[in-house]
């Protein structure tokens, strides 16, 4: 009867898999409200002003361009050239353009991952939720937009190509590290589960000693397995919003949606396998009590 109840709730668990989890399009759409969430934006306006400011070093330029002038009018450039680049960076990142750019990064991402867990001898993996921008956009819309004449030489003749080719990494999170192993055995698996789980149950409805009790024990098994299982499905999606909010600074609000359009359908189904104990188990307990 375990091995009936583990087959079973495995069963639905692998059918989320391969039909929610490793659906693209589902995914893509769980994670459009974080892609939309303010503070998520902010962090990655703060990592690309962070690259361009470390790249072209101001300061060093301006030093060496203005030697012999007071440090004050050095400061001066440089506190001005590193808000201007904080507010071109930001104007950039709040564009459509860029929510483009990163789902496209995610259905990349995604696919890896769904090659990851179907491929049979494990011969690659994804390497976490990663998006990369290439600084010279940046670097161009900077250098549009800047007043100073000075600036603007500095940017456009002292900036080399490579740093122009320079990609930033903006966000990076492993949100399935630890579970691909997990997500592996159940691809294989997915085939052969329901059939374990039949002949499981079967096999224990043949052999017992009174079949009226062995339906009142399935019931009753298959309802506190589907509770169990249901419960750590919720304490992983728990974690998984966790996780968007850590790795992403997502609002809680916009890490739960996400975990709930993910984890959602299975807390459903699972929901259902415990009910469906329920009213088996109901079943058996009436066969007892007339057999009685």
């Amino acid at each position: 009867m375990t091995v009936a109840v583990l087959a079973a709730c495995a069963a639905v668990i692998a059918y989320w898999v391969d039909t929610v989890l490793l659906d693209t399009d589902t995914f893509i759409a769980a994670v459009e409200p974080i892609v939309g969430d303010d503070a998520v934006r902010d962090e990655a306006s703060d990592a690309i002003t962070a690259a361009v400011i470390d790249v072209i070093d101001v300061r060093g330029l301006a030093d060496v361009a203005l030697a012999g002038t007071e440090s004050s009018l050095v400061d001066e450039i440089v506190a001005a050239f590193e808000t201007l680049v904080g507010e071109t960076v930001s104007s950039a990142v709040n564009t459509n353009a860029f929510e483009d750019l990163w789902l496209t990064e995610m259905r990349v991402w995604h696919v890896k991952l769904v090659g990851a867990v179907k491929a049979s001898d494990a011969e690659y993996a994804p390497d976490g939720t990663v998006v990369r921008v290439t600084l010279g956009p940046y670097i161009d819309l900077l250098a549009e937009q800047t007043e100073s004449l000075f600036a603007q030489r500095l940017i456009m003749a002292l900036v080399p190509d490579a740093v122009r080719e320079m990609q930033v990494v903006v966000f990076d999170a492993e949100l399935v590290e630890n579970r691909l192993p997990l997500l592996r055995s159940l691809e294989a698996a997915r085939p052969y589960l329901p059939w374990i789980a039949a002949f499981a149950l079967l096999l224990a409805l043949a052999t017992a000693w009174r079949t009226s009790y062995a339906v009142l024990g399935t019931g009753a098994a298959l309802s506190a397995g589907g509770a169990v299982a249901w419960m750590m499905v919720r304490a992983e999606a728990a974690r998984v919003a966790t996780l968007m909010q850590s790795a992403f600074s997502a609002s809680h609000q916009n890490a739960t949606a996400f975990a709930g359009t993910l984890f959602g359908p299975l807390e459903t189904w699972l929901g259902y396998l415990a009910l469906a104990g329920v009213l088996v188990m109901a079943l058996g307990a009436v066969a007892v009590f007339r057999r009685r």
